[in-house]
């Protein structure tokens, strides 16, 4: 549901040259220039989507919380966070789709810090936020086999 949008846009610019072939062809070179240049757009966007689909992951492990956030073709950002770090987790739903589908923001505030670790359209936030709080309780209790009884049930 979350890249829905850019699903829609690639497979327009995708079929539209096919369903405009007969105009496109009777303009000859132009309309060949303009049908390839309508196709390529659509393999551009596609191949951007599944590109930002595969390498976008938010892990939880027993130690951290790691975000590895693909922003186009060639822009990578990861973003790792102790629990001793995490000051504050919140979520939040934008939105009629986000509140429908239960895709939220969830937001991991850094301890005597600025900086936010922000997990946007991802699903059940409510859930993730209590994994998370899970194990930061259990972190500062040291008890290690409850933090990995949550990672288990994620």
């Amino acid at each position: 549901m979350t890249f829905m949008p850019s699903m829609v846009v690639s497979i327009f610019f995708l079929l539209l040259p096919f369903f405009l072939m007969f105009l496109l062809f009777r303009w000859q070179t132009v309309g060949l220039i303009i049908f390839l240049f309508l196709l390529a757009i659509g393999i551009i966007i596609l191949i951007r989507l599944i590109v930002s689909w595969y390498y976008n992951a938010f892990l939880i492990t027993n130690e951290r919380v790691i975000l590895y956030r693909q922003k186009g073709l060639f822009n990578r950002e990861v973003s790792e966070v102790e629990y001793q770090k995490i000051q504050d987790v919140a979520y939040y739903f934008k939105g009629l789709w986000q509140t429908l589908f239960h895709f939220g923001t969830l937001k991991i505030q850094v301890l005597s810090s600025e900086t936010v670790i922000k997990v946007e359209k991802i699903h059940r936030p409510a859930q993730i936020q209590n994994i998370v709080k899970n194990i930061q309780k259990n972190k500062n209790t040291k008890r290690e086999e409850d933090c990995l009884k949550s990672l288990i049930l994620l």
